[in-house]
This record gives C-alpha cells, structure tokens and sequence, in this order.
C-alpha cells in the first residue's frame, strides 16, 4: 500500500496531468484541501509513484530556465487509485496543537490566550474564504452543484468537507475566545458572588 501523500497525488494526477510545483501549489498550507504537504514530502513520493509504474513523466524545456518535469497518472496507477478508493479509510487521530493549548489555557493571561484565538480565526477566517471563493467558482461554471459524473465533483465535495470543517472550528474558536473574555468573566464572577450571598441568606433564616 501506498501512504496517503501518495493517494493524494494520484487523485490530482488523475484530473490532468501535473509538474511537482502544481501538485505542491494544491497542497500548501493553509489552503490545501484535499491534503496539506511540503515540498520536501511531495517530490520523493513523486519518485516512489514512477518507481512503482503508477506514474510517469516527460520532461518540457521552458522558454526560460530548466526543463520541468509534467507527471501523469499511468494505466497502472487509475487502477491502483479506483482499489483504494473502495476501501475503508484508515483511522487517523485528531492532533491539533490549538487543542492542546486550549486544555492548559488556565496556564496563560486571559489577555494572551485571547490574542492567540484572534490570530488564529483570522487564519482560518481567510481560508474559509479561499475555500468558498473556489467552490462558488465551480458553481458558477456548472450553474449549481456540479453533476457526479462531472470532472469537478470530486473537488466540490472535498471543498464541501473543508469548508464544513473551517466553519465549525471558528465556531469553536469564537465561543472559546468568548469564555475567555474578561468582561464576560466578570460578569460570570459577580453573579457567583450574588448566588452565593443569597444562599448564605436562605441559610440563615
């Protein structure tokens, strides 16, 4: 079996076929979709998918610079890609460093931890737009959701899945910005202290 950079790179070549800068342009981070890897990731299992015979190349001399290699997908490597899509996939364990430090908040200034979420929604706030900008793009070619059978369906569905995903994790970065807020804990403070006058008070009647 291949690792999942390698499935990856199939699916896109499967579409048309690409230089390693393409591939790596489509999977950058934070904007890559449907797989996020470097450069130096990409090329060598670019390498291993022509060792195996799943991909192949021809090299095209520029006007300016050194020739670049175009890969695309061999006969061997549909075949191989249309197995793997049949199959399970496998599990794979959510590790978000955001996640973590949102656990040891208690650890940091309200202000500090406040000023990290902001930073981070602005992030996936311009991704989401990139997302949605791409997928409404696709919309606007097809007149709607492009048809399954359609060349484009595949990369509306992931866009769907990305766009789904950065949603509810700004939800989540919101809500958690808004527990952090120290107006918000005041209030939260002050409303414990009138509870618990109130309770002293029923007690001493």
């Amino acid at each position: 079996m291949l690792s999942s950079l390698g499935y990856a790179i199939l699916a896109l070549l499967a579409t048309k076929p690409q230089s390693g800068y393409d591939i790596a342009r489509q999977m950058k981070p934070p904007l890559g979709f449907l797989w996020q890897a470097r450069h130096g990731q990409i090329y060598p299992e670019l390498a291993h998918l022509v060792q195996e015979g799943l991909v192949d190349f021809e090299r095209l001399g520029p006007r300016a610079g050194p020739p670049r290699r175009v890969h695309a997908i061999t006969p061997a490597g549909r075949t191989e890609l249309s197995k793997w899509v049949a199959r399970p996939p496998q599990p794979r364990p959510m590790n978000d460093e955001l996640v973590v430090k949102a656990f040891a908040l208690r650890k940091a200034k309200a202000a500090t931890a406040i000023g990290l979420l902001t930073e981070q929604m602005k992030l996936h706030e311009h991704r989401l737009a990139a997302l949605e900008q791409r997928a409404a793009a696709i919309e606007s070619r097809d007149s709607g959701a492009p048809d399954p059978g359609s060349a484009r369906f595949g990369e509306f569905a992931a866009l769907r899945r990305g766009i789904g995903a950065e949603r509810d994790y700004l939800a989540w970065c919101r809500w958690l910005r808004s527990q952090l807020d120290p107006a918000k804990a005041s209030i939260a403070r002050a409303k414990g202290r009138s509870a618990a006058k109130r309770t002293g008070a029923l007690r001493g009647r």
